[in-house]
């Protein structure tokens, strides 16, 4: 596929053109001759013939330059002088209104215009359709991703067969790639009510399918994450609504609806689309460019923010959601959004809220893990984070998970996906267990003796293969100075890439072994002190590399 959009513009008569001449109007003439040298009486070899008429031969006609036209179309503001013949063998839409034209004798004047016979947003993929046509080449036309299905939908209603075929071929090969950059265009040509045929309804439905499916790999690449932010907002709570919403955490999905709220223009400053057409003319079902919604957009885009299921937001999402204001965050959703949290976490639950007359939904989105593998148990802590390229982390760059509590303590993994800012080896993987205090623990509060293991999971490479993973474990003594443990090299530089999934997940499990589960009660506090581990463990907290060795003074500890 050519990753280039780059077109070439030309400068074309904004006015209708003079009838056409003829060939007898030309002012100039150009005759070639031709002659044969008849090789010598018995010689053997091939006839040495010779053109005598120049080097310059046959040249194509071209749609560019207007030579020999005899037929006009206009689309839009732009005239194309063109040539009947060709235009009526290759579409059936000209084919028909030229025997029309020739029927009903409409003058002088023969032409077409498509102004409203085309969307508007297919106006600026025409002249790509033109290629198609003049081309003697047509099996090895291409077309750049961003007008592939635009050049469809023209090939559809001009009835260019050998166009749909082409476009067919093309759309299909890269589906699995550009199923965002199709959406949006069809969502640019498309009239909500009505049917844009079976195979365009076919592309429509099986992208929104696959984009869920693979919803923040396509995040990752700049193109396509901006054909997602210009999609309409009732497309997209198509898409946010699915359970298999492909997503590490629900993190993903409110930095994405707080992005698409945010845009306050379109990418373009000049007001057009990505392929030059005007912004305001599409008739079709479009994004709203501006943070000013009108009321009918306005109802979509809240319906976006009720698709972010807050009960899994990180606490930190939350805070910035709720120091959104008015005019992002209506005081209506800002309700919605406490009572889902307060649903999951209240223990009078559903039963407590279900008087209000709605209950958010509850169910968290589709786990990522590799096939084969138990859903985690309520010792052990889930965290799954998207590894497009090495350089998509900065050293020293940590993500957490979501809390657990188990018992009294409260847990989360801690990952560096570059390594800390230790000295660590670039491109290691650092991975911890930290401890989140909570406002009721006692000022000295301490979990002793906590036997942990953190797992990296691994997804089978091949047919017949099962999971696996590369699991360590520890002892530690949780408590206010000391917050976490783990390794700073738990995976070597460029290890990672063997822990990737086809998506490019990476999943770690961190866990609490079962013969300490007694120690993570508060109430046994005080039973046990001091740190029981080697002095020689490899693990380490995230601050330092060295391993904590406890003083000779545990009162200055």
């Amino acid at each position: 596929m050519d990753g280039s959009d780059e077109e070439e513009h030309w400068n074309l008569p904004t006015s209708p053109p003079a009838p056409f001449l003829g060939p007898e109007a030309s002012s100039s003439e150009h005759t070639v001759g031709a002659s044969m040298a008849f090789p010598a009486t018995g010689a053997k070899g091939a006839l040495g013939l010779s053109f005598s008429g120049g080097s310059g031969g046959m040249t194509s006609l071209s749609w560019r330059d207007g030579r020999f036209s005899d037929w006009t179309v206009q689309v839009g503001e732009k005239f194309y002088h063109l040539h009947a013949f060709l235009l009526a063998r290759a579409s059936l839409f000209f084919e028909s209104h030229m025997s029309i034209a020739a029927r009903t004798e409409q003058g002088n004047f023969k032409g077409s215009d498509l102004t409203e016979v085309l969307p508007t947003s297919c106006h600026s993929a025409f002249e790509d359709a033109l290629d198609f046509m003049y081309s003697e080449n047509q099996a090895n036309f291409e077309a750049p991703a961003s007008k592939a299905l635009l050049l469809l939908k023209i090939a559809d209603i001009l009835q260019i067969s050998s166009l749909f075929e082409a476009m067919g071929r093309r759309i299909e090969a890269a589906f699995e790639d550009t199923a965002p950059l199709l959406l949006e265009q069809y969502c640019r040509f498309h009239i909500p009510g009505t049917d844009d045929g079976a195979a365009l309804r076919q592309i429509r439905d099986g992208a929104v399918d696959l984009i869920a499916r693979k919803f923040q790999p396509f995040l990752t690449n700049t193109e396509m994450k901006t054909a997602l932010l210009r999609l309409p907002a009732r497309v997209l709570v198509e898409i946010l609504d699915a359970d298999e919403l492909l997503v590490a955490s629900e993190d993903v999905v409110f930095d994405f609806v707080l992005s698409r709220l945010q845009l306050e223009e379109p990418p373009e400053s000049d007001g057009q689309n990505s392929d030059g057409s005007s912004a305001d003319s599409d008739a079709g079902e479009k994004a709203s460019p501006s943070g000013r919604p009108d009321c009918a957009e306005s109802d979509d885009e809240e319906a976006l923010w009720d698709k972010v299921r807050w009960a899994f937001l990180s606490s930190q999402k939350f805070a910035q959601a709720l120091a959104l204001g008015k005019s992002l965050l209506k005081p209506e959703v800002t309700l919605r959004a406490l009572t889902a949290r307060s649903i999951r976490f209240d223990l009078g639950g559903a039963e407590a809220f279900g008087s209000m007359g709605y209950v958010a939904s509850l169910v968290p989105r589709r786990p990522i893990l590799p096939p084969g593998v138990p859903p985690p148990t309520s010792t052990e802590i889930d965290f799954c984070f998207h590894y497009a390229h090495s350089e998509q982390y900065a050293c020293g760059e940590a993500l957490r998970s979501q809390p657990k509590r188990i018992g009294d303590v409260v847990l989360r993994v801690l990952v560096f996906p570059a390594g800390t800012d230790t000295g660590v080896a670039r491109g290691s993987l650092s991975v911890f267990l930290e401890a989140v205090p909570q406002p009721n623990w006692p000022r000295d509060w301490e979990f002793a003796n906590i036997r942990y293991g953190i797992a990296c999971i691994r997804w089978p490479s091949g047919s017949g293969e099962t999971w696996a993973a590369k699991k360590k474990s520890d002892l530690w003594t949780f408590k206010a100075n000391r917050l976490d443990r783990g390794w700073h090299d738990f995976l070597a530089p460029g290890e990672i890439h063997r822990y990737l999934g086809p998506d490019g997940f990476v999943c770690i499990r961190g866990s609490l072994e079962q013969e300490c589960l007694g120690r993570a009660f508060l109430l046994n506090q005080g039973s046990h002190t001091g740190y029981s581990g080697g002095v020689g463990d490899a693990a380490g907290s995230s601050a330092s590399r060295r391993s904590w060795v406890p003083r000779s003074h545990p009162e200055q500890q």
